[in-house]
């Protein structure tokens, strides 16, 4: 493959089945703004302002609705509230319109004569371009190249250019460039007020007014290379101009658009219009050149400490980097205010919501190729410690609960009652994720200020949400684990486990505290109140909470009473292995039944690996892998991390070929309602802590390295963010070197 090959996504020809699929892969943003991929003319037969009533479901299994294309426009914080589903991030107007016509005929993918269709992403400036050949009914011929990106470098503009040269033929071409509000979010109506406007020197504007009071405005500037009249088109709903221009043999037409967009939520000074003129003003004072030089410069620095490269395998690299773009494109890391939601802000399918997803599958990236967004995620934490306690409140206990879904209160909004009321391992996920930054970054001065308020609080819900046996153990019980299929289990090990080193960590940091800043001990115990004797409660309830396991364990069980639940004949009630078991069984028997959704024994393993034999770990892979329905995409990474620590290369490599095809099967469609972002830093997780054997920060103050590359992986390096350094780590078969970066001497060491 060529340097191209290995950065970007390419469709080659349309196919309207596979429309919106690739309108979730090529989505673009950074971090502020995020805009699905789909055409600037829209689709025939997607009406986008369809309104209906979307119901509470499980969301790996429901059948969602727009089979063709959904745009989105997303910015972060920017939500408003369902009837039934609660609170959900706004799909916003529509930024990207511009439609072209000639004699009656209007430019559609589906229902005009279109040639030579291609349209790629390329992912070292998040740039979509697009291009095709369209020959009109009345035989003109048009080649039209579409080009777009949304700044890395000035996060409040969109840029847009679209270049048509006149193969054949001559005729009048007709312009129509929009700023669309009539754009639903799950069927609903969000906006209480919408103001088009458009001015015929060429510019257009679109302010919206949320139900929650939220303003966003929207202002575009339009540049044509041929003289243009342009008139006001608008409707209630819609901005646009339209204008002519004759075109014959051999002339070029370049239409440019520049659309900056703000809202109140910005942390910028000035109002939502007087911010956006100003950024515009500027744009246009820079010019395209500079604009453009200063977004690839800012994708390429981010590029140079996230890149993976892999020698021997192009479907891996182009993979991998197509989950780091999106990863780095979903992170606001300045804003402490916003997480990353499950969908990576590319579709409408989780409501835009903060699951555990953000602590277990995604910190781990960012912990090691930019820590500054690492520790925004977990302030959001903080952030949100108020909604959390109101969680608690609101179910009878002291302290702090997370929630299972979060938006931006930190507020339980899961409309499902199993995964909102039992799900609670998030709450001491997050406590293992902010251990886990302190000891990758050394930043203890976040845990003084910050993370003793999480500890503490969150020490306070456990306490209360243990219950005690006649023997005095304390038990966890009514709890759903990591796998989703059994909800109501008896001490589910990984649960109890993250609790119990969530206590002892809380009290581990109170004594160092005490011990090493007693100014600041006490401030934080008349901050929270910290009564006499809640450290020792904190103590004896982790040392008194059971494991279901020990040393001596073959199997370690996923909850006490695991085997109780009935066993399943898989062969005959998973017919079709294309689609989800969940398809196939219903709710209430798979609920009784051993049938994983995803890894539960196996996730606790990865995040403890120090406390279980090699044979406890092959016993586990052996005895839950072929119980385990992959049907949630945490799945395949995990599974894939233990397949490479146990050797077996043939089973990681087939677990790295069911990450990839998450997001990027034609066949599965994957992208379609958005991008799987926990399987994105699933697959960096993979190839980092799998292939690399790089041992956790977590349980490992140096760098330490057992890679296992796959058969016929030449080379594998990228660079990693430990402790305060960075290095760049080079791995061979049979061989790897670290070599710390700004000077320092290389470490050599051999691969199994």
């Amino acid at each position: 493959m060529n340097d191209e090959n290995l950065w970007c996504l390419k469709e080659n020809g349309y196919q309207a089945g596979l429309h919106k699929h690739y309108e979730g892969l090529f989505t673009q943003g950074n971090g502020y703004m995020h805009v699905r991929g789909s055409f600037e003319e829209g689709c025939s037969d997607a009406p986008q302002d369809e309104e209906y009533l979307r119901f509470p479901d499980n969301v790996t299994l429901e059948k969602p609705r727009h089979p063709k294309s959904k745009q989105g426009t997303f910015i972060p914080g920017i939500v408003g509230q369902h009837p039934l589903l609660k609170e959900e991030i706004i799909n916003l107007p529509y930024v990207l319109g511009l439609e072209f016509r000639l004699a009656g005929e209007t430019l559609d993918m589906d229902r005009c004569r279109i040639s030579g269709y291609r349209r790629w992403l390329d992912l070292r400036d998040g740039s979509l371009q697009r291009s095709f050949i369209w020959e009109t009914a009345e035989g003109m011929q048009l080649q039209c190249t579409y080009s777009r990106y949304i700044s890395m470098a000035d996060t409040h503009l969109c840029i847009q250019r679209v270049q048509v040269a006149v193969l054949a033929g001559e005729g009048r071409l007709e312009v129509k460039t929009t700023l669309r509000a009539d754009v639903r979010t799950n069927g609903m109506n969000h906006f209480a007020r919408i103001v088009p406007s458009a001015e015929t020197v060429g510019s257009l504007s679109l302010e919206t007014l949320t139900e929650e009071g939220n303003q966003i405005f929207m202002l575009s500037a339009l540049e044509v290379s041929e003289v243009m009249n342009w008139q006001a088109d608008n409707t209630r709903t819609t901005a646009a101009l339209r204008g002519e221009c004759s075109l014959q043999t051999g002339d070029r037409l370049t239409v440019s658009k520049l659309t900056a967009v703000t809202t109140d939520r910005d942390m910028e000074e000035g109002t939502v219009r007087s911010r956006a003129c100003t950024q515009l003003s500027r744009a246009r004072d820079l010019g395209w050149e500079q604009l453009y030089n200063r977004h690839a410069d800012s994708w390429k620095s981010k590029w140079q400490e996230a890149d993976i490269r892999i020698k021997g395998d192009d479907m891996a690299q182009l993979s991998v980097r197509a989950s780091l773009y999106h990863l780095i494109r979903s992170n606001r890391e300045q804003d402490a205010r916003v997480a990353i939601c499950a969908k990576g802000y590319a579709g409408e399918a989780y409501f835009g919501r903060y699951f555990w997803d953000t602590e277990i599958n995604l910190l781990p990236f960012f912990l090691h190729t930019n820590p500054q967004a690492a520790r925004n995620l977990l302030l959001f934490r903080y952030n949100t410690l108020d909604g959390a306690r109101r969680n608690a409140r609101n179910y009878g206990y002291r302290g702090a609960r997370y929630a299972w879904e979060s938006s931006l209160s930190g507020e339980e909004q899961c409309a499902n009652w199993q995964y909102a009321d039992h799900e609670i391992h998030i709450t001491a996920d997050i406590v293992y994720a902010l251990c886990h930054y302190v000891r990758a970054t050394g930043d203890n001065e976040f845990l003084e200020r910050y993370g003793i308020d999480i500890l503490v609080e969150t020490a306070r819900y456990w306490c209360d949400r243990v219950d005690w046996n006649r023997e005095g153990v304390g038990e966890l019980l009514g709890v759903m684990g990591p796998d989703e299929y059994l909800p109501f289990t008896r001490n589910n090990a990984f649960t109890n486990r993250m609790v119990k080193f969530s206590l002892e960590q809380t009290v581990a940091c109170m004594d160092n505290l005490e011990g090493g800043n007693p100014d600041g001990y006490a401030a934080a115990a008349e901050r929270l109140d910290i009564r006499p004797g809640e450290r020792e409660l904190f103590r004896h309830t982790a040392e008194k909470l059971r494991l279901p396991y020990d040393s001596q364990t073959e199997i370690v069980p996923q909850s006490d009473d695991f085997a109780s639940y009935a066993d399943v004949d898989f062969a005959s009630l998973w017919t079709d292995r294309s689609r989800p078991f969940g398809h196939f069984i219903s709710q209430e028997r798979n609920y009784r039944s051993k049938a994983l959704k995803q890894a539960d024994v196996l996730e606790l393993m990865l995040l403890f690996p120090q406390e279980f034999t090699r044979e406890q770990l092959k016993a586990a892979y052996a005895y839950y892998e072929p119980i385990t329905t992959h049907d949630s995409s945490l799945s395949a990474a995990v599974h894939g991390i233990v397949a490479s620590w146990l050797n077996q290369k043939e089973a990681a490599a087939d677990f790295l070929q069911r990450v990839m095809a998450i997001d990027l099967s034609l066949e599965k469609k994957g992208a379609a309602e958005g991008i799987h972002i926990a399987n994105c830093g699933g697959l960096w997780q993979l190839i980092v802590y799998g292939f690399a054997g790089l041992t956790s920060a977590m349980w490992s103050e140096t760098l330490q390295l057992q890679p296992r590359l796959p058969e016929g992986w030449e080379e594998l390096s990228f660079r990693i963010a430990w402790r305060g350094e960075r290095y760049r780590i080079t791995v061979n078969p049979g061989a790897y070197e670290v070599h710390k970066l700004k000077g320092g001497n290389a470490i050599a060491g051999t691969a199994i």
